[in-house]
């Protein structure tokens, strides 16, 4: 991760703006030597915050999106063993 002066980003804000987009790598601005705060791209910052939805959600939307490809591979139908199994005796 590069580190930038608070006053260099400020005063060159849209090149580090275009910066970050371009490398999809966060920038941290230090003030006085000190990490201050991190520039990122939206889409990296979308990917970081994720959706507010909690597991169940977001296991129906996987789901969703996934559902033609489980049905056609069929991987996910029957995850148990259904044969008999194998003779035990202690």
């Amino acid at each position: 991760m590069q580190t930038m002066p608070f006053s260099q980003a400020r005063a060159h804000l849209a090149e580090a703006l275009r910066g970050v987009e371009l490398a999809q790598e966060p920038l941290l601005i230090s003030r006085r030597g000190q990490a201050a705060g991190v520039l990122m791209s939206l889409a990296h910052y979308q990917q970081l915050a994720g959706s507010s939805a909690g597991f169940s959600a977001r296991l129906a939307d996987w789901r969703a999106q996934y559902s033609q490809t489980l049905d056609e591979s069929n991987d996910f139908t029957s995850p148990r063993d259904l044969s008999e199994g194998r003779d035990f005796s202690w």
